[in-house]
């Protein structure tokens, strides 16, 4: 279970950049850049903020005894924020940065849905 948790922590912190890449080749590195701000402070701060998804799915990995039932927080709880670093300009508008503050928030729903659908999984291998 700890290789589960350590994989949960790097794609949490690298999904936000990672999910910017296939822009690249159609808009330019000023799209994957702009996720970096300017400097390293910018970069931990926003890092803060996406631990509030990664850390639920972290937190519901505690909760299962069958490492397989990890997917399923894992993945609902990594579909929506993937889609929305995919999508955000942050250069259309002045407010587009709070969306950084809020896809992490909005993503939380998904992981607790996840969790539940893991927990019936769990409960069920368990028992077979």
């Amino acid at each position: 279970m700890i290789k589960t948790r350590v994989a949960i922590v790097v794609v949490g912190v690298l999904l936000p950049y990672a999910a910017r890449l296939p822009g690249v080749l159609t808009r330019g590195p000023e799209w994957l850049w702009s996720y970096f701000g300017e400097g390293l402070g910018a970069v931990l701060f926003f890092g803060a903020f996406n631990a509030i998804c990664w850390g639920a799915i972290l937190a519901a990995s505690y909760t299962y005894s069958n490492p397989h039932a990890v997917w399923f927080p894992a993945i609902l709880g990594s579909v929506f924020p993937a889609f929305m670093h995919v999508s955000l300009d942050l250069s259309s508008d002045a407010q587009a940065a709070i969306a950084l503050l809020l896809i992490p928030m909005l993503s939380l729903p998904l992981v607790f849905v996840g969790w539940i659908v893991g927990k019936w999984f769990d409960r069920r291998a368990l028992r077979g």
